[in-house]
């Protein structure tokens, strides 16, 4: 074969050979490219399904100050250990139904949520003890911008900017609710050192909850387990004592079943598979939600901080979303420009 034959022979062999890579490169680019669209889409409603039930659970937390009001006259460690026990005795049906096995109670992860959980809660109530109660509550929700805080500091949470200025913005707004009868005192110093560890404790507990290993519902259920009986046991040594009534025993129920025990398996689900920083934010919705249910049953009066709140926390919800989606896209753009390069 003469060479200038043999040469166009090899070039269009080695042609054909590179148009052929190139076809496969660029098939497999497009078959990544769709896996990570689809993988991207599941994600995607995984989340919104998670940030839907941490709602949930903060429009649970709503009804706590009117329940609260309810139950001011029952011993509060006894009754949180009840409503903590028809957590766990409602998680166990539930995971009995869905073949869910439960996360032995001493796995490290439980027992460390199992404490911070109810080392939130003594603080929280204990704070009471010690300082007038608008300073305490507006201390303690400070939980949201320690979620976020925290979350970035040790969890990867990687809020970015929105998160930090989303935290900041619904704090302002309850702040506003509360703001006008809030009374700093010296002397209140311990009351507002316990309510500010809560608000750490919660957010810790949360992070935690959201990095978790173990299966959700068969893990809280243990948690809840375990801080019925340290509750039980804080009860005993402050010598609770307490004969309920019927509507006392109804009011245990709906905070068992509600705020103070189930709403804590949607914060769960939320925390580890939803926008934590949205739910972060929230969060603050929660006083603004608990003062407007309380308006309605006549506990109270409308007022425009109220209004300003929810103005406030909308719009701190509003920035962490629109910041998350920046993110998502810059991630998801920087993705198929590696992706063509390789």
């Amino acid at each position: 074969m003469p060479s200038g034959i043999r040469l166009s022979a090899d070039f269009g062999h080695q042609a054909s050979i590179s148009a052929s890579h190139a076809s496969l490169f660029g098939l497999d680019v497009l078959t990544v490219s769709a896996g990570l669209a689809g993988l991207q889409s599941d994600r995607t409603i995984t989340a919104l399904k998670g940030t839907l039930l941490g709602a949930i659970a903060i429009l649970s937390w709503g009804s706590l100050g009117a329940l609260g009001a309810l139950a001011a006259a029952m011993p509060p460690y006894l009754v949180l250990g009840l409503c903590f026990s028809i957590a766990a005795v409602t998680g166990t049906g539930c995971c009995a139904i869905a073949r869910v096995r439960l996360v032995p109670l001493y796995a490290p992860e439980v027992l460390l949520a199992a404490f911070l959980l109810g080392a939130y809660h003594l603080a929280y109530f204990e704070a009471f003890h010690h300082a007038e109660a608008i300073p305490v509550s507006l201390i303690n929700y400070l939980w949201p911008a320690w979620l976020i805080v925290i979350g970035n500091l040790f969890f990867a949470l990687n809020s970015g900017w929105a998160g930090y200025l989303g935290a900041a913005i619904g704090f302002a707004g309850v702040a506003i609710l509360i703001g006008g009868d809030f009374d700093v005192k010296t002397g209140d110093t311990l009351g507002y050192a316990l309510a500010m560890a809560g608000a750490i404790l919660w957010a810790t507990y949360s992070n935690l909850r959201r990095r978790a290993r173990h299966e959700g519902m068969g893990a809280m259920v243990s948690i809840c387990i375990l801080a019925s009986l340290f509750c039980f046991a804080i009860a005993l040594f402050a010598g609770e004592i307490f004969m309920p009534t019927r509507q006392d025993m109804l009011v245990i129920l709906l905070l068992g079943i509600g705020p103070a025990g189930g709403a804590f398996f949607l914060w769960d689900y939320g925390m580890r598979f939803g926008n934590a920083p949205l739910l972060g934010v929230m969060g603050y919705s929660a006083p603004v939600l608990s003062t407007g249910l309380m308006v309605l049953l006549g506990m109270g009066q409308l007022s425009w901080r109220m209004a300003a709140a929810v103005a406030m926390i909308t719009l701190g919800g509003a920035v962490i979303q629109i910041g998350s989606r920046t993110g998502a896209a810059g991630y998801t753009a920087a993705r198929r420009i590696s992706l063509r390069r390789g």
